[in-house]
């Protein structure tokens, strides 16, 4: 019996009315908008994993990876709205670039020319080959980048409950990569399911940004403004 369909559709909602969430404790406060967002878009993965398991249509294929390359640069985003860094537009072009890159490949290429397949908890996804090298190693810099941006910003500062504040940022990074990485280690057969086992973990991710804010507001911490670099 397959589970990934009530499984995609579930944790789904859970992200969408979590982002929701999120954005009405404060719409103005930057950090809010960027988890909101990171939020949305971990929901709409899952969105589009479920139409993929319903309907076998392509598009929803390219679509939910299209959605998951643009995650890492709002992880990147995340970590600087926290450090309160505002960069200029050309840097921010720059951070996004890959995303873009990425997400032409996967509409516009032959390389997701099938759709992709509902397993029994996981979505499989064709294999993408020499691209899908780049594409994890661009997801593990990312990654690291935003882990060393928390660690930085950390460094700084003297007042404790601030730092603890980063301390969570960063261990949102690690969260849902870590368990991901570890079940590939340990089965290595379901690689072309690891985008899908990836953004399932995340689901994790989506409930420490609500500690990440719990954290915040009881802290009176705001990030209605930005200091630029």
């Amino acid at each position: 019996m397959c589970f990934a369909p009530h499984i995609s559709l579930s944790i789904f909602i859970i992200e969408f009315l979590l982002a929701i969430f999120f954005l009405l404790r404060d719409p103005k406060d930057n950090l809010n908008r960027i988890i909101a967002l990171l939020s949305l878009f971990l929901g709409l993965y899952q969105l589009n994993e479920f139409l993929i398991c319903i309907t076998n249509v392509n598009l929803f294929t390219k679509l939910s990876m299209s959605i998951s390359a643009v995650l890492p640069p709002i992880a990147i985003s995340y970590a600087l709205i926290m450090w309160r860094k505002r960069l200029k537009y050309y840097w921010n072009l720059l951070i996004y670039s890959p995303a873009v890159f990425f997400i032409l490949m996967f509409i516009l290429s032959n390389y997701l020319k099938v759709s992709a397949v509902c397993m029994t908890v996981f979505v499989e996804y064709p294999d993408l080959g020499l691209l899908g090298k780049f594409y994890a190693l661009y997801y593990i810099a990312y990654i690291l980048g935003a882990v060393a941006l928390f660690y930085f910003a950390s460094s700084k500062l003297k007042i404790v409950y601030e730092r603890r504040l980063f301390h969570l940022g960063m261990l949102g990074m690690f969260i849902f990569t870590v368990p991901t990485f570890i079940f590939i280690l340990f089965l290595p057969e379901m690689y072309g399911q690891f985008p899908s086992i990836l953004c399932q973990f995340a689901l994790l991710l989506a409930i420490e940004l609500a500690v990440v804010l719990w954290y915040k507001e009881k802290h009176k911490i705001k990030y209605y403004f930005v200091v630029s670099s």
